[in-house]
């Protein structure tokens, strides 16, 4: 394949496999970590701080919202929970730890450009130690040896910081909750994933992403059908959730 084309199949692979590892998954942590953020129970049904919700898509996103919902029960959580069944928890809680700290030029580059540059530097510091003594981040050593604990950051974080703000609140197919503005920023923090940019073949990213996206939902099965069933309206609880969250991450 000439060069033009191989490069043409890897950014359209590249954007496909970036959405099936994204953190806001319905099924996935970012849902989990919202909501305990917060300090909430599941299912929250009142906008978040009292304040009106910015949902004027929210036929449209109920309709995405419910395809998504089919597509966690119907595919995912069967094949996580089969995944689950073959390996072991500390396995599989390793590979996480492995893929965390391979996205870590994204954490550097949006800390430094919210001017947090002591982070940036734990995280360069927190990459160097578990690269090498942790497996390739397979153990956290900065954290269990030297009380190195990370921080997550995003552009979607870095534009709120500059005063953009977030939108309307969307449901993405297969994504899950998002807005505009977090939405581009997962499209930047996507092109600093070392994966996009790897001179390998693309079904060898792809096999990467998709066990990366599938190990670290078989670590949060249960918590979307927690939320379910303490929520008298899923969506509105999921949506809630989310803007939690976010206006949480972004205060820190």
């Amino acid at each position: 394949m000439r060069s033009g084309g191989y490069f043409k199949v890897a950014l359209i692979s590249s954007f496909i496999f970036a959405l099936l590892c994204s953190p806001i998954v319905i099924g996935t942590p970012g849902l989990g970590v919202a909501l305990a953020a917060v300090e909430q129970p599941p299912g929250p049904e009142s906008p978040s701080n009292g304040q009106s919700v910015n949902d004027p898509y929210e036929s449209s996103n109920r309709k995405v919202f419910d395809f998504n919902d089919s597509v966690y029960f119907h595919v995912l959580k069967p094949v996580a929970v089969f995944y689950a069944y073959c390996l072991p928890l500390d396995f599989r809680t390793g590979l996480k730890n492995g893929f965390h700290n391979l996205v870590f030029p994204a954490r550097v580059v949006n800390c430094l450009l919210q001017g947090k540059v002591d982070k940036a530097g734990i995280e360069i510091v927190r990459f160097v130690i578990n690269s090498t003594t942790g497996l390739v981040g397979f153990i956290d050593i900065a954290q269990a040896n030297f009380k190195l604990a990370g921080y997550d950051a995003d552009f979607g974080q870095t534009l709120a910081l500059w005063g953009v703000g977030s939108g309307p609140y969307l449901v993405i197919p297969l994504l899950g909750p998002s807005n505009e503005r977090d939405f581009l920023g997962f499209g930047v923090d996507s092109v600093m994933d070392p994966l996009f940019w790897l001179p390998i073949d693309w079904w060898v990213s792809f096999t990467a992403q998709t066990g990366k996206f599938i190990n670290r939902t078989s670590l949060e099965i249960g918590q979307y059908e927690d939320l379910k069933k303490a929520s008298l309206d899923p969506y509105v609880a999921v949506r809630d959730g989310y803007m939690q969250y976010r206006e949480h991450f972004i205060s820190k």
